[in-house]
Order: C-alpha cells, then structure tokens, then sequence
C-alpha cells in the first residue's frame, strides 16, 4: 500500500473512531443525567453548645475525629457557683419548711385547746342556766307562798280586832312573812349573780371568737410559706437542671467533625463548642441544571464519583427533586420584577440516597460527578 493510501486509511479511521466517540457522548447524554455540582452532606450535623450555663471550660473529653455516643459527656464548665446555689436554695426551702411546720402545730394547738374550752364553757352555761331556772322556780314558789300569808295574816289582823285570836298568832305569821321575803331576796341575788357568771362565760366565748381570728391569721401565714416553699422548691429544681447543665451531653451518636473551643476557655448559652456528624445520615446533594431534569424522578439510578477518590464509585438512587431553585433561597435574589435579566439555567436541588458502595469514605463538603440514568 502507497503511503498516500495508509494516510487516508488512517485518516478515515481515525474519523470513524471521532464519530463513534462523539455517537457514543451523545447517546450517554441522551441516557444519564451528568453534573459535576455535587456535594456531600448529612442530615445530622449539629453544633454542640451549652443551652442555659455560662463559665470556664474545665475539661473537654473529645477530640476532633473521636466517635461519640448519644448522653456521652463532652465537655464540663465549673460547677461551683450552681453548686452553691443549689445548696442555699436546699437551705432555705427547709427553713421555710420548718417554719411552716412549727405554725401548723402552734395551730393545731390552738384549735385543740379552743376547742376543748369552747365545750367547758358551753357546758358550764348550760349548767348554770338549769341552775337559774331551778332557783327562778324556787322564787315563784315564795311568791305565792307570800301571797298565802298575805292573806292569811289580813285575815288573822281581822280576827285579832275581833278579839277572837291572841296577837301571838299574827307574830307568828308576820315572822314567817319576813322570813319568806329573806328567801325570796337571798334566791333573786342568786339568780343576778348567776346571770353575771353567764355574761363573764359569754364574754370568755367572745374571746375565742378573737382566738379562732387568730387560727385564721395562722392558716394564711402556713398558706403563705408552703407557697414560697413551692415557689423555692421549683427554683431548686431549676438550680439542679443548671447544675447538671454544666456537663455538656451529645445529642446523638456520631463523630466528632470540628472542636471549636479549649480549656480555659469562657463560654455563653449558644456558643458552639463541638460539631457532630452522624455518618448514617450522609447523602448526596446534585445541583443539576434545568436542562438535564428530563427523566431524572424519584426512584432513578445514579453513579457517583467523588474527586478525592476517583477509582471508587458509589451507587445510590434518587431521594427526591426538590421543588425550589437553588436560586430561590440566595441571600441575595435575583430581582426581575421590570423584565430585566440575563437568562440563566437555573439549578434545582436533587437528592441523593447511597445504597452500594463504602460509604466510610463519605466527608461533609466532598464534591465530584454524577450520572443519573433517565426513567423514559
């Protein structure tokens, strides 16, 4: 063969080669969905801080790469001013506890003895009032005794006038006369003083109306302390949930991705101290363009190839297509409300789950290429 025909021989398959790559580009790009905007993410990354204490760090037990538990302790700030706290609000719901307990008992002791004198006195007035009425009795009796002689001793003035009797009868009827109203007085002396012992044992029931006031002042003071009791008592149970506060607990299980603080270190609510990833929450996050969308759904294949590691791939399946633009969400909008705008194709999120392949490889943040294969 002539050197001009091996030239062309060459020439022509060295074209065909060029077709059948470009064919097989093209049919490639008709079959999968290819982007290199890919990145790894994770569903549980978490920055770890402490939510309500503030101090000095005094210990961190975990170190950046360290695998971690859920409620592992992480890290410690002093506990000495919540300790203290903690034992002054102890200190104090006993004492009001105390007192409380000593006004319950004062009061109980009142009421008993209120109580007890209550009864002796309403006893003792029913027993005088039956003993007024018995001498009450007794004096109506010589009332109309006295009435009887009365008109026994007109009749005897009578008989005496009439010479039929001797002046010692009327004597001995004047004599019984006084003597009754001797009774009569001495019975109505009785009953007034009686009735004054009633009023001093009425008055004595005045008084412990004025002490049963007294109850009611001790009932609303004990009331008063067991409500600040309460009121320390959750304080203290606030001052123990800052105390156990002070150790800070993992929120899950995972590895340690980056420590943000050291020992030593002051620290407030909210600031960061440690981010935690959970490598079981790892997927890919493809930024594909809105050109490519075509056939790409749920449930479609895909190939991934991360950069840093290039002669290992992963397979997995699509998760979802997000129903927002990138775009959508950037701090800074795109405003095209007066028409103006250069046309971009935009890039719609899609998620990607890793079904085959070591996913122990998988960082936060890694990039390389995908290709989904289209569902027709």
């Amino acid at each position: 063969m002539s050197k001009r025909g091996l030239g062309l021989f060459l020439i022509v398959f060295l074209t065909l080669i060029l077709l059948g790559l470009f064919g097989y580009f093209l049919w490639h790009r008709y079959q999968y969905a290819v982007s290199n905007a890919l990145f790894v993410q994770a569903d549980r990354l978490v920055l770890v801080s402490f939510s309500k204490v503030t101090g000095r760090i005094v210990k961190l037990y975990k170190q950046e790469g360290e695998i971690v538990k859920e409620g592992e302790i992480l890290a410690e700030i002093s506990p000495d001013d919540y300790h203290l706290r903690v034992k002054q609000l102890e200190e104090s719901f006993r004492r009001v506890s105390s007192e409380r307990e000593a006004l319950e008992k004062t009061r109980q002791k009142l009421e008993k003895e209120i109580a007890l004198k209550s009864e002796q006195i309403a006893k003792e007035i029913q027993a005088l009032k039956e003993k007024e009425r018995g001498r009450y009795f007794q004096w109506e009796a010589l009332q109309v005794r006295l009435e009887q002689i009365k008109k026994d001793k007109a009749r005897l003035e009578k008989l005496l006038k009439e010479g039929l009797i001797s002046a010692r009868d009327l004597e001995i009827k004047e004599t019984e006369e006084r003597d009754l109203l001797k009774q009569s007085e001495g019975l109505l002396a009785e009953i007034r003083s009686i009735e004054e012992e009633i009023k001093v044992l009425e008055k004595n029931i005045s008084i412990l109306q004025n002490e049963k006031r007294t109850l009611d002042s001790l009932s609303l003071q004990a009331k008063a302390l067991f409500h600040q009791g309460e009121e320390i008592r959750k304080r203290g149970l606030e001052a123990t949930l800052y105390l156990e506060e002070t150790q800070l607990r993992s929120p899950i299980s995972g590895q340690i991705a980056k420590k943000f603080r050291s020992v030593g270190d002051v620290v407030s609510p909210g600031e960061p101290l440690y981010a935690i990833v959970d490598p079981r929450s790892f997927y890919i996050l493809v930024l594909l363009e809105e050109t490519k969308l075509k056939g790409v759904v749920k449930g479609a294949k895909a190939r991934i190839r991360l950069d840093a590691y290039p002669d290992k791939i992963l397979e997995g399946e699509v998760e979802e297509v997000l129903p927002a633009s990138a775009a959508t969400f950037a701090l800074v909008p795109r405003d095209i409300s007066a028409g103006e705008f250069t046309k971009l194709a935009q890039r719609i999120p899609v998620r990607i789950k890793i079904s085959k392949g070591d996913q122990s490889l998988l960082r936060v943040g890694l990039s390389g290429e995908v290709e989904i294969k289209r569902v027709r």
